[in-house]
């Protein structure tokens, strides 16, 4: 479901943002060849979950808090006199954007809203920035993740049930993958594998 919540948001943005603006899905937290990537398609943001924080149960189901962060990266334009501009403008316009986009919305998943919401930059003395302005949007978020479970073989997994035979003795009955026929019950009304 985090994944799903890391591609809905990167889609919502490519969705909003100008379309000069590059947006991508990073697999990991930020790191040097990610804000690399970055660099190159400038000006672009690049979208990833940093983890979760907290786990409730709301109305029956579990969410997690998701801790989301948004890289935006901007490096200096040439203007048409041959003349570099500040990144720092464009940074701060992409930045203010983002925040916008992301005010309210769920991502088309059952989720709250973001909250704590932060814009932070990233660019110091002690980075090598070459004029490029890196700045991140950070907010929680929480998601339902009671319908996470899709993998290929779940529906031979839940084949294990129990049922009442006609004879009034409970058996347990478990269809494993690549077998044609429930084996036989045990002694203690137990259906079991050899």
């Amino acid at each position: 479901m985090l994944d799903l919540l890391r591609t809905n948001i990167a889609a919502h943005l490519r969705a909003n943002l100008p379309d000069m603006v590059t947006v991508l899905e990073l697999d990991n937290t930020a790191d040097a060849a990610a804000l690399e990537r970055l660099s190159m398609a400038s000006p672009a943001v690049g979208v990833e979950i940093v983890g979760t924080d907290g786990l409730n149960v709301m109305g029956g189901a579990p969410y997690a808090t998701a801790s989301i962060g948004v890289s935006v990266v901007c490096t200096p334009q040439i203007d048409a006199d041959g003349v570099a501009k500040d990144a720092t403008q464009a940074a701060l316009a992409l930045v203010t954007l983002v925040l916008g986009h992301i005010a309210d919305q769920h991502f088309e998943l059952v989720s709250g809203k973001p909250e704590s919401v932060r814009a932070t930059n990233l660019t110091d003395g002690d980075i090598e920035t070459n004029g490029s302005a890196l700045w991140a949007v950070t907010w929680k978020q929480s998601i339902d993740v009671s319908n996470v479970i899709e993998r290929p073989d779940l529906p031979d997994f839940l084949r294990c049930f129990v049922r009442e035979k006609t004879d009034g003795k409970p058996t347990i009955e478990i269809q494993l993958p690549g077998t044609d026929t429930a084996p036989a019950s045990s002694a203690a009304g137990v259906a079991t594998e050899d």
